[in-house]
């Protein structure tokens, strides 16, 4: 009969090993565990409190603790894509001179920093140009229009087919005086489009500028923007260019345009409708001639029914 070995008891005192693959598992978890515990931190945390400091300042007007702060820029986390961007609107919109300067140039190269950072958003180069057309201002350097352009001209190379893009360059150039060009930007697709009234507003603004002798095509943008969008982005800028106009076409002899400009400007100068009533009103009556008009300082005084 053959022998059954036996195998002996374990002996007092010892205890079976744990395989190698539990000890594993529990580096593991203990790695996946610190991941999500330092995360937690960086990516909300640190976050939330930057924000919340940045917040806390800026709403109180301590300009020079969001300057002196380490905390609010530092580390790089997602919220600076917020703060930074606001921080350097917050000023723009604020009066800088040369002695508070330094403040606004932090702003700017913190944004700079964003932009070589996550640079992929065309309005965070839209706001760096704008920054340095406020340096023009301040230093009344115009050389800073150059860099101006260079933000510009990214913005629309990120979204060629924004039209926010074009208007912020477009309207750059306006102020540089680069009126043909301006023009060039703001009639071209996808900056113009029916669509979008609000384009051909900007568009006459541009040919505004360009003198009297694109005063029609100015009248035909503007009203096509009016009889679509009543809202007008800017009134006193659009009430101020419907008074060169109708000056303009008066002393052209120009009745149709003159009426129409006149009918705009009764609704636009609540304070002036009873005067532009009675011009459209003895224009209606009289079949469309020009009645005598005074003005002063190019804007119109006193309506005279009969032209000498």
């Amino acid at each position: 009969m053959a022998s059954v070995k036996k195998t002996p008891p374990p002996q007092k005192g010892t205890k079976e090993s744990p395989p190698a693959s539990h000890g594993l598992m529990l580096v593991t978890f203990g790695v996946i565990a610190a991941f999500f515990s330092i995360a937690l931190v960086f990516w909300t945390l640190i976050p939330y409190f930057q924000m919340t400091t940045y917040l806390g300042n800026v709403t109180k007007g301590r300009i020079q603790a969001i300057h002196k702060s380490d905390f609010v820029f530092s580390p790089y986390t997602y919220a600076q894509r917020m703060i930074r961007y606001e921080y350097l609107k917050f000023l723009e919109e604020q009066k800088i001179d040369k002695t508070t300067l330094y403040l606004f140039d932090d702003a700017i190269q913190k944004m700079e920093e964003l932009v070589v950072i996550e640079g992929t958003n065309p309005y965070q180069h839209i706001r760096l140009g704008r920054a340095f057309e406020k340096k023009v201002d301040i230093l009344q350097d115009h050389s800073y229009f150059a860099k101006a352009d260079e933000y510009y001209r990214k913005a629309i190379e990120l979204a060629p087919q924004r039209q926010e893009t074009y208007y912020a360059y477009g309207l750059s150039l306006v102020r540089q005086n680069r009126l043909k060009e301006a023009v060039q930007m703001l009639s071209a697709p996808p900056a113009l489009d029916p669509d979008i009234p609000i384009s051909y507003f900007y568009l006459g603004l541009a040919h505004f500028n360009l003198g009297k002798e694109t005063y029609i095509d100015v009248l035909k943008n503007l009203e096509f923007s009016f009889q679509r969008i009543p809202e007008n982005p800017d009134i006193n800028v659009s009430r101020n260019i419907y008074e060169k106009l109708l000056y303009h076409f008066y002393t052209q002899g120009d009745a149709q345009r003159m009426m129409t400009v006149s009918e705009r400007l009764a609704q636009i100068s609540p304070d002036q409708q009873p005067l532009y009533g009675q011009v459209i009103a003895w224009m209606k009556k009289n079949n469309n001639q020009v009645p005598s008009l005074q003005f002063q300082g190019g804007k119109l005084s006193t309506f005279m029914e009969n032209r000498s």
